[in-house]
């Protein structure tokens, strides 16, 4: 009996200790929430890969500027080419009577402009998560830049969706109100 109650008392104390060490991650860790796949995504969706939880960028560590980064500029769009709208999601709206889709792809810019490395992180599904990325694979950026000289920098895209309204309930699809 005297075993079992010191054996409790030593789990209690080591319990009470745990609990009141301090966080072992640093201050300054940005951690974003975990990017799941929207329940809507198709076969083409899954080809995009999903972002960590959080990135270690830092032009000292891995030579990737974190986004607000002292000292550096962030990159600006020089050309950006419209995601294409798929048939799954206007569909998708009809039935849910959800038209604005929203896609957020991160990718690290080079020191030439050019997007590399691409990941989801909000996913719409429908498709959209592809056509997000096969857009955003095709911008053009203005790299950031340390001093006057171009740096690598890793920047979150956000492409906007809306599907066409569709026909108030009754109107046939000709556009001809019936008689």
């Amino acid at each position: 009996m005297r075993r079992m109650l010191l054996l409790f008392t030593v789990i209690a104390l080591v319990t009470c200790i745990v609990a009141q060490q301090p966080s072992t991650s640093p201050a300054n860790e940005s951690r974003m929430p975990v990017t799941v796949r929207s329940l809507n995504s198709i076969g083409s969706d899954l080809a995009v890969p999903l972002c960590p939880q959080r990135f270690h960028d830092r032009l000292a560590r891995n030579g990737i500027a974190a986004q607000n980064e002292t000292g550096v500029t962030p990159p600006r769009t020089k050309t950006s080419v419209p995601a294409l709208m798929t048939q799954q999601a206007i569909e998708g709206a009809g039935k849910t009577h959800i038209g604005n889709f929203s896609v957020i792809v991160n990718v690290v810019v080079d020191k030439k402009g050019i997007p590399h490395d691409l990941c989801l992180r909000k996913s719409s599904g429908y498709g959209l998560d592809a056509s997000a990325a096969a857009a955003v694979e095709q911008y053009r950026f203005d790299p950031a830049k340390e001093n006057g000289r171009p740096v690598k920098s890793r920047v979150p895209v956000e492409v906007r969706f809306v599907t066409p309204v569709p026909p108030p309930i009754g109107t046939p699809r000709t556009g001809v109100p019936p008689k």
